[in-house]
């Protein structure tokens, strides 16, 4: 091969992609799936695996980069310090494996220490150029063909005051990431309306950010941002929202006889459906030629992205490790549990006879025991067992009945008798109870005895009406079927 030849194959090679896919995530807060306790739980580093590689297959011109606060969601709890860090380790694994290419070194990242940080061997960098792309902090993105900043300091609200800035400093694309808390603002957002296009992502891996650019033409024109995916998306879900509302708004004026204003109203109705028809079918815009552009979609990670069976056998593996560094712990002498003082209510479990009565739950409460014996609470402490994680303190607490509580279990290693989510979960501890009923128990449980753990996070959708009819039946709050009936 020629010298000339030579170099021109050189800087054929060297020639940044016309069409390049990056590939964004942040705030994954130490957190390896959903807990799987309620349907449709977003989530998962195998579903998302997963559906980075499809992102590859189609492109392999693809970059995966972070935006920080993955190893953790805060400050360390010692008695969690061992299984963090174990998620922590397994976390870094699934995203080295994933091809991470850079991080930004996130505050959360440090809760163990900068040496542990250092140990993970994740990509952290506050600068850096990845292929063509340059990626780093404000005032500190490398030059490149296309240029991204993180800013690292309470999601796209901050990170839209800094676009005028990022602009100035020819920053193409701005990545916005570390929400004052985890669950705060947790949406996957981008404004496209600002000096430069500003992109966040769900937290907890609930979703991947895709930003497809193309660079082609002239770039000094600056990049044209095209409608995306979720973009038509987020109009036509407006859309339908419309129609719903002028559809109740003609219901109303068509009851009150008002002909006029319902007519008026149906022309609306027509002219948004018209409109929602005209959306769903136009086609996907076409990048220019004459310019660079990018388009900005999201990736959600549901139950619909099959698992990546490589790291499901991390997954397991940690989980196999939790199980015995938490039983080793308990063993060993953990937090004994509160004895219970004189007058003061403890739990006794469904089946136990506190000291000083003569019928422990079960046998007291017949009907209400045998409608809760069909609901999923009293299944609960099996749905960990399935997925192996009985030793999971992220998760036992919420399906064992008096956590750390006078009576109830205090570790991993003492939970029988306890496993479930047992009467005295929704009613309270009822040893003083049994011993002089009626009273010392709560009979119609607030909803704040319910959200303690049917949070955002591990109980998708919850609604107190609907959800306490599930658990509610005959001799338990509902009335007993009459004599001789079905």
């Amino acid at each position: 091969m020629s010298p000339v030849v030579a170099l021109a194959a050189l800087l054929l090679s060297a020639a940044p992609p016309r069409h390049l896919t990056l590939v964004y995530t942040a705030d994954l807060a130490g957190w390896l799936e959903p807990c799987g306790c309620s349907a449709d739980q977003r989530g998962g580093l195998a579903r998302a695996a997963t559906a980075l590689a499809r992102i590859r297959k189609e492109n392999p011109d693809t970059i995966f980069v972070a935006g920080g606060d993955l190893l953790f969601g805060g400050p360390i709890d010692p008695e969690r310090r061992a299984q963090e860090l174990s998620a922590a380790r397994t976390l870094a694994e699934v995203l080295k494996g994933m091809g991470l290419a850079a991080s930004w070194p996130g505050e959360r990242d440090r809760a163990a220490g900068v040496a542990f940080q250092k140990s993970t061997g994740l990509p952290f960098t506050q600068g850096k150029k990845v292929g063509p792309v340059g990626f780093g902090g404000l005032g500190s993105v490398p030059r490149a063909p296309v240029r991204v900043a993180v800013v690292h300091e309470g999601g796209s609200r901050a990170a839209v005051l800094r676009a005028e800035q990022a602009r100035r400093e020819g920053v193409d694309l701005l990545l916005a990431a570390h929400r004052e808390g985890i669950l705060e603002d947790d949406a996957s957002r981008a404004v496209l309306d600002g000096p430069v296009p500003v992109v966040q992502v769900q937290g907890r891996g609930q979703a991947l950010a895709r930003i497809d650019i193309w660079l082609q033409g002239d770039r000094s024109k600056g990049f044209a941002v095209l409608p995306g995916p979720s973009q038509k998306a987020e109009e036509l879900d407006l859309l339908v929202e419309r129609r719903a509302e002028y559809a109740r708004r003609r219901a109303a004026a068509q009851a009150a006889g008002n002909e006029p204003l319902a007519r008026a109203l149906e022309g609306k109705l027509a002219e948004l459906a018209g409109r929602e028809r005209q959306l769903r079918a136009e086609p996907p815009p076409v990048p220019p030629t004459d310019r660079p552009s990018m388009q900005i979609s999201f990736v959600p990670i549901d139950e619909s992205v099959p698992e990546d069976p490589a790291v499901r056998r991390l997954l397991t593996r940690h989980y196999g490790t939790v199980a015995k560094a938490n039983l080793a712990a308990a063993k060993g002498g953990g937090k004994p549990c509160p004895d219970p003082a004189r007058d003061v209510p403890a739990y006794v479990g469904v089946d136990e006879v506190p000291r000083g009565g003569d019928r422990d739950c079960r046998n007291c409460h017949p009907g209400a025991f045998a409608s809760w014996e069909r609901t999923r609470h009293a299944r609960a402490y099996a749905t960990l067992e399935k997925g192996g994680r009985q030793f999971d303190l992220d998760c036992v607490s919420c399906h064992v009945t008096g956590w750390k509580q006078p009576g109830g279990p205090c570790d991993v290693g003492s939970t029988a008798g306890r496993q479930g989510v047992q009467c005295e979960a929704c009613h309270g501890p009822a040893s003083l109870h049994a011993v002089d009923p009626p009273g010392h128990i709560v009979r119609d449980p607030a909803t704040s005895v319910c959200t303690r753990c049917h949070t955002p996070e591990h109980s998708t959708g919850f609604e107190p009406t609907s959800f306490r009819s599930r658990i509610v039946g005959a001799g338990h709050g509902a009335p007993s079927a009459p004599a001789g009936g079905p």
